[in-house]
């Protein structure tokens, strides 16, 4: 379960392509890869030293712990800017890693009310959705951001 929360920072990095600055800032796909894959590195080693979840309670902790480290990543990853050719495809990746930042809000809900079947549902969905994520992290040229 921890992997699906790692993957979420790791394999998708996260956010709105539209909060970069301008043309002048724009990064080359040399910069951008080096630089998110920086970013997917450090928030892979945070999330990663978060205990291992033994029990529905370990994994709400988890998953309250994890949060947080995710959303910082995402600020992060805003901040970049990518070239303009891979602009469309680093959009779509950031957006596929906003969608699993919402299904976070939902796990806690289904850990805190105890239903199994949702949470099933939920890691279901995260783990389609980063699939997804990491094919365009790779056509970006991205590697710690893509959990293959």
């Amino acid at each position: 379960m921890r992997a699906i929360l790692i993957g979420l920072v790791t394999s998708t990095a996260l956010a709105v392509g539209a909060g970069c600055g301008g043309d002048g800032d724009r990064l080359s796909s040399e910069e951008l890869a080096s630089e998110a894959d920086a970013i997917c590195a450090d928030y892979e080693a945070e999330l990663g030293a978060l205990a291992e979840p033994e029990s529905l309670g370990d994994f709400e902790r988890l998953v309250q712990d994890a949060k947080p480290i995710v959303e910082s990543g995402i600020e992060r990853l805003r901040a970049l800017n990518p070239p303009e050719n891979l602009e469309d495809e680093f959009d779509e990746w950031l957006s596929r890693n906003e969608e699993n930042v919402a299904a976070i809000e939902e796990l806690q809900e289904a850990v805190a009310d105890r239903d199994e079947q949702r949470i099933q549902e939920i890691v279901r969905e995260i783990d389609e959705n980063e699939q997804e994520a990491d094919e365009l992290a790779t056509q970006i040229g991205l590697e710690d951001c893509a959990s293959d």
